[in-house]
């Protein structure tokens, strides 16, 4: 079976993520550590409809996988799996919480690591809580945009059209703009439409 979207975390930026695919209709399936506490309740009470599977499943079987988790778990996730999959790096580095530091584990760091991946960073300058709040339907007035940052133009294409559905505007940039969406950069915690968007990057 191939899922539209897969997400690989079902904290609070992962249950809202999967909550805005399930209802614009995506096919949607979720992984986390099989060793939490009642996780196949959580997920049935939050996001009912998504398909629980464990993360090599995800990675092998999902169009486009987000990574929703804290940026020490990345690297334990089997990211070899994920084969012609669009890999979304949607972390950010948070020392008071995660242990990692600002100049720490990045983006370009994930890349050089795994550069069979095709990996795009989006979907991590502005709050899980602003996900559900500001989703708007395409065309709506000041709808809020998000960055989508890569090389490759197919992948970038693909988490564009996501983000797009999930009720955002999506801005293409290229990866060198990765950072500057990150905690600190010019548009973290930003509401900003397209335009905005595209002069606060240049």
């Amino acid at each position: 079976m191939t899922y539209d979207l897969g997400i690989i975390g079902v904290g609070k930026l992962g249950s809202a993520l999967g909550r805005l695919a399930l209802d614009a209709g995506l096919d949607v399936a979720v992984a986390d550590d099989p060793s939490r506490p009642l996780l196949e309740l959580v997920v049935g009470s939050v996001l009912p409809g998504a398909h629980l599977v464990d993360a090599a499943a995800l990675l092998a079987s999902s169009a486009v996988v987000i990574l929703a988790v804290p940026q020490p778990v990345v690297a334990g996730l089997p990211l070899a799996q994920a084969g012609d999959a669009v890999v979304v790096d949607a972390t950010n580095a948070w020392e008071a919480t995660d242990g990692v530091r600002a100049d720490g584990p990045t983006t370009a760091a994930l890349a050089a690591r795994h550069p069979e991946l095709r990996l795009v960073k989006t979907l991590n300058h502005f709050a899980y809580a602003d996900l559900l709040a500001d989703a708007r339907p395409s065309g709506a007035p000041g709808r809020r945009a998000v960055a989508v940052a890569g090389d490759d133009a197919d992948a970038v294409a693909q988490v564009a059209a996501v983000v797009d559905v999930l009720g955002f505007d999506p801005v293409a940039v290229g990866m060198d703009s990765a950072e500057l969406l990150e905690p600190g950069g010019p548009v973290f915690g930003r509401v900003l439409t397209a335009s905005d968007l595209r002069a606060a990057l240049a």
